[in-house]
C-alpha cells in the first residue's frame, strides 16, 4: 500500500464518520427547530417581522444559519475550519447576535434616554431568551452532543448556537427597539445564557466522554 492508498482510507474514514456522525444528530436538530418553532407559536410572532428593514432582517436569518448550520458543524466535528477562520466565524457570530438584539435602537444609543430603564431584570423577555435556551441545551445534552469532540472547546460552540438560537426566538417575537429592553432582556440574557450553557457544556463533555 503507497504513502497515497493510505491517505486515501484514512480520509474516506474521516468522511465516513463525519457522515455517521451528520446523521445521527439529524433528528436533534429537527427537534432544536421544532422547540424554536414552538416557542413562537406560543408566545406569537411580531408582528412587524417581513416590514422590517431588509438589512436587519438579512441579518435575523443570518444569525439562523450560524446558529442551525456553522456554529454546531464546528462543534459536532463536521467541520474543520482553520484558527483565522475559527476566529472571524466567532467575532461574526458575536457581532451579528449584539446587532440582531439590539435591532434598530442602535442609531438611538446617543440619545439620552437611549439607556432609560436598562439593567437585567426578569422580564418576559428575559424569560423566554432563557427558557428557549434551556429547552435547546436539554436536546444537545441528552443528544450527547458536547462529548463529540475530543478537546472541550467543541462544547463552547455548541454553546454559542444555544445562545444565537435564543436570542433570534426573542427577537422575532418581541418588536421593542428600545435599547433599555433590547440590550439587557434580550442581548445581556443572551450573555448570560451563553456563559451558562458554556459551564454546561464542558462538564457534559468531561462526563460523557469520561463515561
Amino acid at each position: 500500500m503507497t504513502q497515497l492508498d493510505a491517505r486515501r482510507l484514512i480520509e474516506g474514514d474521516l468522511q465516513a464518520q463525519r457522515r455517521e456522525r451528520a446523521q445521527h444528530f439529524r433528528p436533534a436538530l429537527l427537534l432544536v427547530v421544532l422547540v424554536s418553532a414552538g416557542m413562537l407559536m406560543v408566545t406569537g410572532v411580531r408582528p412587524d417581522l417581513l416590514s422590517q428593514p431588509p438589512a436587519q432582517l438579512a441579518l435575523q436569518f443570518l444569525t439562523w444559519a450560524l446558529a442551525f448550520v456553522a456554529l454546531p458543524a464546528v462543534g459536532l466535528g463536521l467541520w474543520f475550519p482553520s484558527a483565522r477562520a475559527r476566529l472571524g466565524l466567532a467575532a461574526l457570530a458575536a457581532a451579528v447576535a449584539a446587532l440582531v438584539a439590539a435591532g434598530r435602537a442602535l442609531s438611538d444609543m446617543f440619545g439620552e434616554t437611549a439607556f432609560e430603564g436598562a439593567g437585567l431584570r426578569l422580564d418576559y423577555c428575559t424569560k423566554l431568551t432563557l427558557g428557549s435556551g434551556v429547552l435547546t441545551l436539554l436536546v444537545c445534552a441528552v443528544s450527547g452532543a458536547f462529548a463529540q469532540r475530543r478537546r472541550p472547546g467543541g462544547a463552547l460552540w455548541l454553546a454559542g448556537a444555544v445562545a444565537l438560537i435564543a436570542v433570534d426566538t426573542t427577537t422575532w417575537h418581541c418588536p421593542w427597539t428600545h435599547l433599555g429592553h433590547t440590550l439587557p432582556s434580550h442581548l445581556g440574557a443572551g450573555a448570560l445564557l451563553l456563559a451558562l450553557a458554556g459551564g454546561a457544556g464542558l462538564v457534559l463533555h468531561r462526563r460523557q466522554r469520561a463515561g
